[in-house]
């Protein structure tokens, strides 16, 4: 057998790829009550990757990534109307320091509250520097404290900024006012106005590539001076900052406008990221933290030795497949729960918790 493990990100009303509404994960959960499935969690899992002992017959793992508010308005009132329990990896640069206990969907059970009381979930969109950013309401220390204190939803780390980094030395362009749709679109380096751009990747798993910061100035200085956002109306904005690039190369000698970080560089910045969150979810919580997802599923031979070293045990990934006994748990594999019918949903918790059935799926889905 294998034990299916299931990944959501919003239990909204949002019309988004990564949103479900509430009622359907009601259909959802009431489905595998109904079925005889019981929820674990992480240890439990591992333990029956690790050794084959199980004390279930049918088992699924419910996850939830990012720590959005949705998950105290609607999941957790809904995991406890069925008796199921999950973990939610949060990033915590992201949870709110307002220690507001909003309503959730126990008040409207109650009838103390009617349900357009209840908190809006959705995303909204702002003009930033003529950039229309989608911002997404998040969980306060008290509600993460609140669901982990009950046993229903086990808060573990997502990391401490879920960010990318510049991964190349090769420029694609310089940054400019555009529509950004979320908050993981941001980097850890320099997104002024007119600074160089490169390709970016998940920070955990690849060396980053930083600008010399003298040029950077220069660049992001003479935007400013040329108006600003106006400048970017001008025809030839790209070329007037390529010149000064060039420039740059010819009075440096240079033949790149940057530098690689060192092994130790990223070693020390990869090993920050992973203590820095590992405490702060585990000093709210009042809890040892063993438990990590990395961001976009991204890690490499070196972000896993690291979190190792950091006191991390068990991993889940984004790859989808069957979690069974043999399996390692530095790899657990989940499947994302789409806005699909329930009939979908049924096919993939019978497919995910079969080893033959899902590992024969996997090879034919990768070759289409």
């Amino acid at each position: 057998m294998s034990v299916p493990v299931l990944l959501y990100h919003h239990i909204n009303y949002d019309d988004d790829v990564l949103s479900i509404p509430p009622e359907l994960f009601e259909e959802q959960l009431k489905f595998l009550k109904e079925e005889g499935y019981i929820s674990i969690g992480s240890e439990e899992l591992c333990e029956y990757m690790k050794t084959g002992k199980k004390s279930f017959k049918k088992a699924v793992m419910i996850t939830i990534d990012d720590g959005y508010l949705d998950t105290w308005v609607y999941a957790y009132p809904i995991l406890k109307k069925y008796g199921f329990t999950a973990t939610a990896f949060i990033v915590s640069w992201a949870v709110e320091e307002d220690e507001y206990l909003g309503f959730n969907l126990d008040d409207y059970y109650s009838g103390k509250i009617t349900k357009d009381m209840l908190p809006k979930c959705g995303a909204n969109l702002i003009n930033e520097d003529e950039r229309i950013v989608k911002l997404e309401r998040r969980l306060c220390w008290r509600e993460v404290r609140e669901m982990n204190s009950k046993g229903i939803i086990d808060m573990q780390p997502h990391s401490k900024f879920h960010r990318k980094i510049y991964a190349s030395d090769k420029m694609i362009g310089f940054n400019y006012p555009h529509d950004v749709h979320t908050a993981w679109y941001h980097i850890k380096g320099d997104e002024r106005y007119g600074t160089p751009n490169f390709e970016r990747k998940p920070e955990l798993a690849n060396r980053q590539f930083s600008v010399y910061e003298d040029l950077n100035d220069q660049l992001a200085q003479y935007v400013v001076d040329n108006g600003y956002i106006k400048f970017f109306e001008r025809n030839n904005w790209e070329k007037e900052l390529y010149n000064i690039v060039d420039e740059y190369k010819k009075k440096n000698s240079v033949n790149t406008i940057g530098r690689w970080e060192t092994d130790e560089e990223q070693y020390k910045r990869i090993k920050m990221e992973l203590e820095v969150t590992k405490g702060e979810i585990g000093w709210e919580t009042k809890k040892l933290c063993t438990t990590f997802s990395w961001p976009w599923g991204a890690y490499n031979d070196l972000s896993l030795k690291i979190a190792k070293e950091v006191g991390f045990k068990y991993f889940f990934t984004t790859k989808t497949g069957s979690n069974s006994y043999g399996d390692s748990c530095d790899e657990i594999k989940r499947f994302g729960v789409w806005k699909k019918d329930l009939g979908w949903f049924k096919s993939r918790i019978r497919l995910y918790s079969n080893k033959l059935l899902s590992k024969a799926y996997g090879a034919v889905h990768r070759k289409i």
